[in-house]
């Protein structure tokens, strides 16, 4: 097996005194997608996900300062996020790992937040 796996590079299960808190994961985005015109072949991408019962307690901005490292540090390459607009929380989550936004388009039935990190 690869040391890093072409498609899904980095997968996190975020725990807290031994409780699930979250995931988060790296992996290629389709550029069949909305909004995945991979700008300037940017096609890694961090999604997330956590419990309501986790939400703002920094679990997910912990995680994501050290997953956000350990990929600058092995893969060196531009970050995609993707996010409804609705979710504000998701927004700020978003805004605080250093993504700036490069499009919204519609998926799933609701406006979309397109951003953009570069390597740290």
């Amino acid at each position: 097996m690869p040391a890093v796996p072409a498609d899904r590079p980095g997968q996190f299960v975020m725990e807290h005194d031994g409780v699930f808190v979250g995931w988060m994961g790296l992996g290629r985005r389709d550029p069949q997608r909305p909004g995945g015109f991979v700008a300037d072949g940017v096609d890694l991408e961090l999604s997330y996900v956590a419990p309501v019962s986790a939400s703002g307690l920094g679990y997910a901005a912990e995680a994501g300062d050290a997953i956000l490292g350990w990929a600058d540090a092995r893969l060196a390459e531009p970050m995609l996020v993707c996010t409804q607009t609705a979710n504000l929380a998701s927004l700020r989550l978003a805004a605080r790992l250093g993504f700036t936004e490069v499009a919204r388009f519609e998926e799933f039935g609701a406006e979309q937040w397109f951003g953009v990190r570069q390597p740290g």
